[in-house]
């Protein structure tokens, strides 16, 4: 069961976010982020090397490969005591400019609808199915939604996906673990969260 788990959550991460759609129209523009400093690819290595038990691994830039323009980097985090477990954080601007820092806009919720979307048309190619989603607590800067997965095989884990924006560029964070305690997943989703959001900030 153990190594049917592991396979499952590998078969996740990494997974670079889906072109964009085009965006609506809005009569009043979001005001003017600050310039990006480093690239997505330097930005998600610079976050700690260790957070709340997790270690840092590798580094995935997007940008190269063929229409990843806008679409980032990714570094994935797993528990430092070993088993199963991986959150991926993300780090894009799908070319946008004038991107407001936080969870409160517009933007924010169409990309976490987005992300949802993602996870699901992913389902049937990465064996699994989201079974419930629900809303879950989220650090100040960030949007949760929590989901429980059922991969073939009858493996269940608890998944939760977190975004916002953090100067200037959509901030996100993938979390999955096998499902014991949603509750302390969500915690440990919060606990992420809130370290990267900061890192991403300072």
């Amino acid at each position: 069961m153990r190594i049917i788990l592991a396979v499952a959550l590998a078969a996740l991460l990494p997974a670079a976010p889906s072109p964009a759609q085009p965006a609506k129209p809005r009569a009043t523009p979001a005001p003017a982020a600050a310039p990006h400093p480093v690239s997505p690819a330097a930005a998600v290595a610079m976050l700690p090397e260790t957070i709340a038990g997790w270690r840092r691994g590798a580094v995935t830039d997007f940008s190269p490969r063929p229409g990843g323009a806008g679409l980032g980097a990714a570094v994935e985090y797993r528990p430092e005591a070993g088993g199963a477990g991986v959150a991926t954080v993300y780090v894009y601007d799908r070319g946008r400019t004038r991107l407001r820092d936080g969870a409160d806009s517009p933007e924010v919720a169409e990309e976490l609808d987005t992300a949802l979307r993602e996870i699901d048309t992913l389902g049937p190619v990465r064996h699994y199915r989201v079974e419930s989603r629900r809303p879950a607590t989220a650090p100040p800067g960030l949007r949760c939604e929590a989901m429980v997965m059922r991969f073939e095989g009858g493996v269940q884990a608890d998944s939760l996906v977190c975004l916002g924006v953090a100067r200037g560029r959509f901030l996100k964070l993938r979390l999955t673990l096998p499902a014991r305690d949603a509750v302390a997943a969500e915690r440990i989703a919060a606990e992420l969260g809130a370290a990267m959001v900061a890192a991403s900030r300072s």
